[in-house]
């Protein structure tokens, strides 16, 4: 993306804002003709701090990089051609984007292959772009991994995971040692990681957390084999200083999860231990289907049998979430 026009004493905030609309939608670079320090300091340390691969670079010969991109050059302007219509004209490829601040030299149009109106009406080159990348990415959000945080979706509240919280593959397993877990536990803990890996490619979720509660969430079998192991595995979990969302994996991963009136019942702290978000979902389902669709069956037919007959209905409703064949 090529943002001209910028002034120092104004558009800090504007092109810093062009700039993570830019690297939030998949571009790799944003060429400026004069390089502001505080907006480059600020676009790459969110970008070490959220992941991608995106930089700010100095170009002081903008129009010899439009006059010789190896792709097409795109001018978003508010006189240009409906962007409508250009979509369903054009095959882009390999896009330079071109965002103005203030009013662009005349040549940036006759430089651009194409010359493309987000509407009609004044708004600002923040949301040119996003609609414009929108449709580009053919309305699929990009997904950028790698970073130090993540924001995790959710229904409500605020999720973020510091990765630095969450343990490797490696410290799992060596976890799972010093704490003594047998062969035959980590066996079915490498067969939820291989069910919940297959459930993560169809269905998404953030890989290293998934990874962390697949290898872990029966840690507290190396403590006790009673319905508390959840509990017992999530408090391991947080003495090491994990982080709460994996806790929660552990304490969430029994059955269908346990209503806060069954753990009364239980004897267990009275709280809702029912799955709520994806990660947590995927690692209870990956536990109770990973040894194929027979052992998914026991599964319902002993919970049924020991009179849990909500928490059978909710083992099923959680396989009709990711699979339609169980």
């Amino acid at each position: 993306m090529l943002r001209l026009g910028h002034r120092p004493d104004r558009d800090k905030r504007m092109t810093t804002h062009v700039g993570l609309t830019a690297r939030a939608f998949g571009m790799e670079k944003m060429f400026l003709p004069v390089i502001d320090g505080k907006v480059r300091d600020t676009l790459t340390d969110v970008t070490d701090r959220f992941g991608g691969d995106f930089s700010v670079e100095e170009e002081k010969d903008w129009r010899g990089l439009m006059k010789g991109w190896n792709g097409d050059v795109i001018h978003l302007t508010m006189y240009g051609s409906d962007i409508d219509e250009f979509f369903s004209e054009h095959e882009v490829e390999n896009p330079l984007i071109v965002v103005g601040s203030q009013k662009v030299p005349r040549d940036v149009y006759e430089l651009a292959d194409f010359n493309v109106s987000v509407g009609n009406q004044p708004h600002s080159e923040v949301a040119a772009l996003a609609v414009f990348m929108d449709r580009f990415n053919n309305r699929t959000i990009y997904k950028i991994e790698s970073g130090d945080m993540t924001v995790l979706p959710s229904d409500s509240g605020k999720r973020v995971l510091d990765h630095s919280e969450v343990p490797s593959a490696k410290e799992c397993f060596e976890f799972a040692r010093e704490r003594g877990m047998d062969n035959g536990l980590l066996a079915h803990s490498l067969s939820v990681l291989e069910k919940a890996l297959h459930l993560q490619s169809e269905h998404g979720g953030n890989l290293r957390l998934i990874i962390a509660g697949a290898l872990l969430h029966d840690i507290g079998r190396t403590v006790t084999h009673g319905v508390d192991h959840g509990i017992e595995g999530s408090k391991m979990i947080e003495e090491k200083g994990w982080t709460e969302e994996l806790q929660k994996i552990v304490e969430r991963h029994i059955g269908g999860g346990i209503t806060k009136k069954e753990a009364e019942k239980a004897g267990l702290p009275a709280r809702s231990y029912v799955p709520e978000n994806i990660e947590e979902k995927m690692i209870c389902h990956a536990d109770n289907t990973a040894g194929g669709r027979e052992r998914f069956e026991y599964q319902i037919h002993r919970t049924e049998e020991e009179g849990h007959h909500e928490s059978a209905d909710r083992m099923k409703k959680l396989a009709s979430e990711f699979e339609e064949d169980l």
